[in-house]
């Protein structure tokens, strides 16, 4: 920091730990926010499946924490939230030590175990179990080194380990955990029956927090047989409040603009994948379509398209590499486009012949087709969201967001594909300008530490505008694209 500048006060901080790195998201008292990002240390594997060494998650931290700080940044008694990669494992010893690495999402072993939970009828109470979840996953490992039974004192996530080292608290975060098997889906209490019926030990689990209340301050000394690092994070953050933590999902679904009760509003991310968020009552019957994840009282669902920006990305590294640094630049192009490619590629219009050569399109028109294809394919997932859960009420707004909502074509898409499904429901795009504009987990990391003083953030803090309409010529087009593959009534 420049000598004689003031330091930026962090009021609160949105950690988001993810496959391929750490984040870290602040906001001052004004509004001011920055973000820094690390790349992920410690992927390994156990017993053959996809892991993480924990020990390396304080110098990530101290790595993000530090470089805010070179940049003007203090961190005086902040609010702090994670958002944590779902699903992830870890077990304590019983002098607090890692036993183990952590078993990521990705370790998808417990098929068995899944089986055998799924036989007892554990699901009744669950919900619907997956060999990633950490109910089967720990009963998977726990087969793998039966020694560890002697030594296991503590199961939790990762996000609650990361609390645990910084406050002294053991909790389960109920965010997390009810999206792992470990909580009844009504009561939101430690779903006792089914780890007993897993053949584990309720024992193991601590004890159950609200997401988006107090674990307890940072305390100025590290947890018992803490890992190294800890005590440098710990003073950074001394005597701030940790507030319990969020599913990378739950949290995604906040920084997006969710909020509770709002069972109106579908949100349509457009980033590396695409995703579909809408909340509902948590007692709702659902089509079962969607994945279900805790919103606070609420409950979120989910559809995922998996390839949606990383599918754009192949496409200009395939066919606009000159455009690979330049997205905006190609996103003028597009925006451009006169769409002439339509006449040739759909016989209903204006006398076209069929699929055209590829190789006769220019870069705009290739990349309108691209763009136009991926949020057809989006909308898809929308109209069966519609359809998941009924007795939340109609649909009245939709709210893009994510990279590719900075396309304008891609926005008079999203308009025109709106109304083919709902017609006159509003059509918005997210209106969030700074450096967390597109990093959604981290800013709902973010947002969950500022529910403590006001639960209301998640809506102020997520505006919108009205998406860009199309010149009639285009909605023409548009519309004949998305009723010639189906979409809408």
């Amino acid at each position: 920091m420049a000598r004689g500048k003031k330091a930026e006060r962090a009021t609160w901080c949105g950690f988001d730990l993810s496959t391929t790195g750490l984040a870290l998201g602040v906001r001052n008292q004004s509004g001011k926010e920055a973000y820094a990002h690390t790349p992920i240390r410690g992927a390994t594997r156990w017993h053959g499946q996809p892991a993480f060494k924990l020990d390396q998650v304080p110098r990530m931290l101290f790595t993000l924490l530090s470089t805010l700080e070179k940049h003007g940044w203090e961190f005086r008694k902040p609010f702090v939230s994670f958002a944590v990669r779902q699903h992830d494992m870890v077990l304590l010893g019983k002098k607090n030590q890692l036993l183990m690495p952590a078993l990521s999402w990705q370790c998808n072993a417990a098929t068995e175990e899944t089986r055998q939970l799924t036989e007892r009828g554990v699901d009744r109470q669950v919900g619907r179990i997956e060999p990633r979840f950490i109910l089967p996953k720990l009963a998977w490992a726990l087969a793998q080194e039966p020694t560890l039974k002697k030594e296991l004192s503590h199961v939790m996530t990762t996000g609650d380990w990361i609390a645990e080292r910084l406050t002294g608290r053991a909790r389960l975060s109920t965010s997390d955990a009810i999206s792992n098997g470990l909580l009844d889906q009504k009561t939101k209490k430690l779903a006792e029956s089914a780890i007993r019926k897993g053949k584990l030990q309720p024992k193991w689990f601590p004890r159950v927090v609200q997401s988006g209340r107090s674990v307890g301050r940072v305390s100025s000394h590290p947890s018992v047989q803490a890992e190294p690092g800890w005590q440098e994070v710990c003073d950074r953050l001394s005597g701030g409040q940790l507030i319990a933590s969020l599913g990378d999902n739950h949290a995604t679904g906040v920084g997006c603009g969710l909020s509770e009760r709002d069972y109106s509003t579908i949100v349509i991310s457009a980033g590396t994948s695409g995703t579909i968020n809408r909340v509902c009552p948590p007692r709702a019957e659902l089509a079962g379509e969607a994945a279900c994840f805790e919103f606070y009282k609420d409950r979120m669902l989910l559809m995922m398209l998996p390839d949606c920006c990383s599918w754009y990305d192949a496409f200009v590294d395939h066919h606009a590499r000159n455009y690979a640094g330049e997205l905006d630049q190609l996103n003028r192009l597009v925006a451009k486009a006169d769409l002439a490619m339509l006449h040739r590629i759909f016989p209903g219009i204006d006398g076209g012949q069929g699929p055209p050569n590829w190789r006769s399109l220019s870069v705009g028109e290739r990349a309108a087709s691209v763009q136009a294809s991926i949020m057809f394919e989006l909308l898809q997932l929308a109209s069966k969201m519609i359809a998941e859960a009924p007795e939340a009420g109609p649909v009245k707004r939709f709210v893009l967001t994510g990279g590719l909502s900075q396309s304008r074509f891609f926005q008079q898409a999203f308009s025109c594909g709106v109304e083919q499904l709902v017609p006159g429901v509003r059509a918005e795009i997210s209106a969030r300008k700074g450096p967390l504009r597109f990093q959604t987990a981290a800013y709902g990391g973010l947002i969950n530490a500022m529910r403590s003083k006001d639960p209301t953030k998640a809506t102020s803090l997520c505006p919108t505008q009205p998406a860009a309409s199309p010149p009639a010529r285009r909605e023409a087009y548009l519309d004949y694209f998305f009723r010639s593959c189906g979409l809408g009534r």
